[in-house]
């Protein structure tokens, strides 16, 4: 404000406080004094709304603004090869006292404002590098430009770019790594659980990167050039289990290998084994992404389907290839032989004992059973009646374990096939079958109880009132399926239509028994990252739930005992390391346990080599804000004092007498 208008609010003030006590109030003496303070506490308010402000209003400000990385790729060396030399980080700070910042923003997962003092002892251990946010960050707090100083491996360049000229904020990306060409590997993926013996399929995610850009020293960075393909080899426990070759893919892409291999036999409990994907050409010049690993648990048991057939004849040979690819985790099946041993069907036939059977029988989602009811062994009856998912070929009269129903006869004459198909899970795959064509079964025997609902019904010599060959029903969460027939593979064997019914017929009823199986008593939703807390899934049923977590010395870290688990138990944030898990619960089936590996391992995208790229420089731009919108804080200390004097006025007049 300039010095004539200051006078004019003055006298403005004067004016208007002798106005009012001069033509306005009674007439007494001692009338200057509270006009007076009148006219001052005029004079600030109308004053205050000129005066500048008691600070800057922080637009543009601070002039030089830095912006850190602080991920875990900075601790890495500026150049391959230099191990014991100076981290990126060290060349970053190094930097730092040229470049004399008012202001430093540290960036990584999130943007983090520091101090300049606090910088000696820093360290970079966030997991990405994510520029956009920092961006957003500087820009709120004034800065019209910043430098960036980074290793140039960012995560979100591009975003960052937009960003940048979005918010007209120029930037300067100073880097300070060599740009080495290579090749790092991302991920295995592997089925969670498999068997010996069967082929398991993982898929190795690898990229290659590096190029154009400058780092601390001036130049590109060294390295020689990639070769046209990649080597890798599968490691179990230090043993080699299986090497290939893949094409290299361009710099910035992801390339994906194939791996087939046969875990061996790990003997009748299941183990959980790390496998691990290992780069060895071109290997990675800074040792920190040549491998990548995968936990499976490898057991002799079967996931899918088993058969136990104590009555051997053709009907294993074509219904176990019918399991295997209608259940997920295929089949397996075992012929009785003398001396309670075993064939186990395979490529490869071998003698089993019984207590291999056993534990197949334990880890079967579904078990089909193939026996007279009262040959049954008590260990094969108890599978029975605990399994949640059973399909029984009756051999003979007797009572089917695990269904509440008897067997009785075989009945006398020739039973054939007859429509019309009841509805059942296999009516639609039945709906144009032509039963006619199908040959009688060999044997029939009568279920009862009656009024569980068929699947496909026989009468005797193609007339008079029809029977069920197969049967189903369920209790809860327990499903079953009865056959009363035998012989169903000599359908099979005659080919076309006959064997259209037969899969028909297997493929509904397996599909609806299996639909719903209960799942494992416990499994991990995703493997945690480093402060992030496992989640658990839990199976319904449970009850008695109890979790415990071991460290790898064996000490106790976290334990949860909860009598009705919910759905989801959520386990605290847990740091870098590996751990076992040990959990407990009683099932449908009784008490069961699980024990498991837990790895919380750091992101491996921070390693990854990007695609070519420049140092970003852009511009800074005019504020978008129109300058009348640009309004420096006015101080507020006027507005008390006139509030202070009105006071004062006011105690002041009724001394005098006026009202």
């Amino acid at each position: 404000m300039n010095p004539g208008l200051w006078v004019l609010v003055a006298l403005g003030a004067v004016a208007l406080a002798g106005w009012a006590y001069g033509t306005r109030e009674e007439r007494v003496a001692g009338r200057a004094g509270p006009a007076a303070v009148r006219a001052a506490a005029v004079f600030l308010i109308l004053g205050a709304l000129a005066l500048p402000a008691l600070r800057d209003s922080g637009v543009g400000v601070p002039e030089r603004v830095v912006l850190l990385d602080v991920s875990r790729s900075m601790t890495l060396p500026v150049r391959a090869g230099d191990a014991g030399g100076s981290t990126r980080l060290d060349s970053a700070l190094a930097l730092l006292p040229e470049l004399a910042p008012d202001r430093v923003y540290l960036f990584g997962d999130r943007p983090v404002p520091a101090r300049l003092d606090s910088l000696d002892t820093l360290g970079a251990g966030h997991d990405a590098s994510r520029l956009e946010p920092a961006l957003q960050a500087a820009r709120l707090g004034g800065a019209d430009s910043v430098w960036v100083l980074t290793d140039g491996e960012l995560a979100d360049r591009d975003a960052a770019h937009e960003t940048a000229q979005g918010l007209g904020l120029g930037v300067r990306e100073l880097r300070v790594a060599a740009v080495e060409p290579r090749v790092a590997l991302a991920a295995l993926r592997a089925p969670e659980r498999t068997r010996a013996g069967d082929t398991v399929r993982a898929t190795l995610e690898f990229h290659a990167g590096g190029g154009s850009g400058g780092g601390s020293g001036g130049g590109s960075g060294g390295g020689s050039e990639l070769p046209d393909s990649v080597s890798f080899q599968l490691e179990r426990e230090g043993t080699i289990v299986t090497t290939m070759r893949a094409p290299r893919p361009a710099p910035g892409r992801t390339g994906r290998a194939q791996i087939a291999f046969v875990p061996r036999d790990e003997g009748a409990r299941p183990a959980w084994r790390r496998y691990e994907a290992v780069l060895t050409d071109p290997p990675d010049p800074f040792g920190v992404s040549d491998r990548a690993g995968a936990w499976i648990e490898v057991s002799e048991a079967s996931a899918g389907a088993v058969l136990v057939s104590l009555t051997p004849d053709w009907e294993a040979r074509f219904l176990v290839p019918a399991l295997d690819r209608l259940v997920l985790g295929g089949a397996r099946g075992y012929l009785r032989l003398a001396d309670d041993r075993f064939l186990e069907m395979g490529a490869g036939p071998r003698i089993v004992e019984a207590s291999r059977v056993r534990e197949a029988v334990r880890g079967a989602r579904l078990l089909a059973v193939q026996a007279a009811p009262e040959d049954l062994p008590p260990w094969l009856a108890g599978a029975l009646r605990a399994h949640a998912r059973t399909l029984f070929f009756a051999g003979g009269p007797g009572d089917v374990p695990g269904v509440g129903a008897r067997v009785t006869g075989p009945l006398p004459g020739e039973w054939y096939p007859a429509g019309p198909v009841p509805a059942s899970p296999s009516a639609a795959l039945l709906a144009e079958a032509d039963l006619d064509l199908l040959p009688p079964v060999r044997e029939l025997y009568a279920v009862e109880p009656a009024g569980r609902w068929s699947v496909i019904n026989a009468s005797r010599n193609r007339r008079g009132e029809g029977r069920p060959l197969l049967t189903a029903g369920e209790d809860g969460t327990r499903r079953w399926a009865l056959s009363a027939a035998s012989d169903w593979w000599r359908w099979s064997l005659r080919g076309d239509e006959p064997r259209r019914v037969y899969e028909g017929v297997f493929s509904g009823i397996v599909g609806w028994l299996v639909e719903d199986a209960t799942p494992r008593l416990a499994s991990l939703a995703r493997m945690p990252a480093p402060g992030e807390p496992p989640v658990w899934r839990i199976r319904p049923g449970s009850s008695d739930l109890t979790i415990r977590l071991l460290d790898e010395t064996g000490a106790e870290v976290w334990n949860e005992s909860v009598a009705d688990p919910p759905a989801e138990v959520v386990g605290p944030a847990l740091p870098l390391g590996r751990y076992e898990a040990l959990v407990t619960a009683t099932g449908p089936e009784g008490s069961v346990e699980l024990r498991r590996p837990v790895d919380v391992e750091p992101d491996p995208r921070e390693f990854l080599p990007g695609p070519p790229s420049e140092p970003l420089a852009i511009e800074a731009q005019p504020s978008p804000r129109p300058p009348a919108e640009v309004r420096s804080p006015r101080p507020v200390w006027p507005f008390f004092l006139a509030v202070l004097l009105l006071c004062g006025e006011w105690v002041w007049r009724h001394r005098i007498g006026l009202r």
